[in-house]
């Protein structure tokens, strides 16, 4: 739109969520993770060490409000909502990244190849028909699978796994940290200037954002302000007066260089709790939700019961060699992030909390922002979104 755009980054990529999520294009993901039948399993979540989900009992009294309203979030009423909030923004992704793509000269990023949802028993499928159904209304299809369609589609899958789930629609992408490299890339080659640094405050005078300090002592006097700092940005926004309940659940992933076991397709295996993904570096197992509070320090054993867990279901699957990562997802109690002008303040606009759709709407919620920025009406209602709805 012929604006001068600077970015303040930390710099530090391969720490990043869009380096290391799980490399799905996750267009049907309309259903949030607290849904109705969720709170009957967080028990024996917790008393497992190698469950989906854990919490560091140092993080347990400074998140427990945050995950009070995550599970209040739940109720089925309200689950009907963000599902009819999510389908918007999801609707328009694959799309949106393959005009993102064709400006960076990467068409081959994106991956036709939809993902499989594997599962141990049919009684899986059947006891989640309210998932289904929420994603089949909003448009997004699913072909239910047998043994025998999930062996053709996958030959190298074993261990418990009777049948699956085909989602239709979805996409992969086909390396996180090389889309990344290349969208950097594409932003300098148009004039962008890139400052690494940590953003530490934000200044304002009356309803308007004069300035972003760096910890470095840089004052960097700005016009119009994008707040889009992952799961930092509830810390930046309070210099707004704003209080939005953002949390990091980290995430891990355990890559393997040589797996020794081949997939078509990206699975998404139920029962264990993680995704693998083909990528053009290696196979990688991605998963978890941890909560342990703002920059914790990395527990790879995360990433190393991934691995463990993904010899179940792929025999042979060689675990040598791999490297293991950990970042930050940023999360919204209702999944749904927050998109909008910054209430209250005239130059200011806010994009985050996409929690696991992060990568899967950044191309969505970047044309978004630039309507916001250039005065056009955006091309979805985005009352949804809005900051204030906590």
């Amino acid at each position: 739109d012929g604006h001068a755009v600077t970015l303040i980054d930390r710099g530090n990529l391969e720490a990043a969520a869009s380096f290391g999520n799980c490399g799905l294009l996750a267009v049907g993901e309309v259903v949030p993770i607290s849904k109705p039948g969720v709170l009957t399993k967080i028990p024996k979540w917790l008393a497992d060490p190698k469950g989906p989900l854990y919490v560091r009992p140092s993080a347990l009294v400074t998140q427990l409000p945050w995950l009070l309203r995550f599970l209040w979030s739940g109720r089925a009423s309200r689950v009907r909502e963000i599902a009819a909030g999510m389908a918007p923004l999801l609707q328009r992704a694959g799309d949106d990244w393959r005009a993102a793509f064709a400006d960076a000269g990467m068409p081959e990023a994106l991956i036709p190849s939809e993902n499989l949802i594997a599962m141990n028993a049919r009684s899986d499928y059947e006891a989640d028909q309210f998932t289904w159904g929420l994603r089949q209304l909003h448009g997004f299809g699913h072909q239910f699978l047998g043994t025998e369609e999930v062996r053709a589609l996958e030959p190298a899958l074993g261990g418990p796994i009777t049948c699956g789930v085909l989602a239709k629609g979805w996409l992969q992408f086909s390396d996180p940290g090389a889309i990344l490299s290349g969208l950097l890339a594409l932003f300098a080659g148009r004039g962008g200037k890139l400052v690494t640094g940590d953003a530490t405050r934000i200044e304002t005078a009356g309803n308007r954002a004069t300035a972003v300090h760096l910890a470095d002592g840089q004052r960097l006097p700005v016009e119009t302000l994008v707040l889009a700092a992952g799961a930092w940005s509830g810390k930046l926004a309070r210099n707004l007066g704003l209080r939005i309940p953002v949390a990091a659940l980290q995430g891990y992933h355990h890559q393997l260089p040589r797996p020794g076991a081949a997939l078509n397709r990206p699975v998404l295996y139920t029962n264990g709790g993680f995704v693998l993904t083909p990528l053009t570096s290696g196979l990688r197992i991605g998963g978890t939700i941890e909560v342990a509070g703002q920059d914790p320090k990395p527990d790879f054993r995360r990433a190393d019961i991934l691995a463990e867990k993904a010899k179940a279901i792929l025999p042979g699957l060689d675990t040598s060699g791999g490297t293991q990562w950990m970042g930050p997802r940023p999360f919204m109690p209702d999944t749904m992030p927050v998109i909008g002008k910054a209430p209250g303040q005239g130059n200011v606009v806010l994009a985050f909390g996409h929690g696991q759709v992060g990568q899967t709407l950044g191309a969505t919620t970047g044309r978004i922002v630039a309507d916001l920025v250039a005065g056009r009406r955006p091309p979805v209602d985005l009352t949804p979104y809005r900051p204030t709805r906590f």
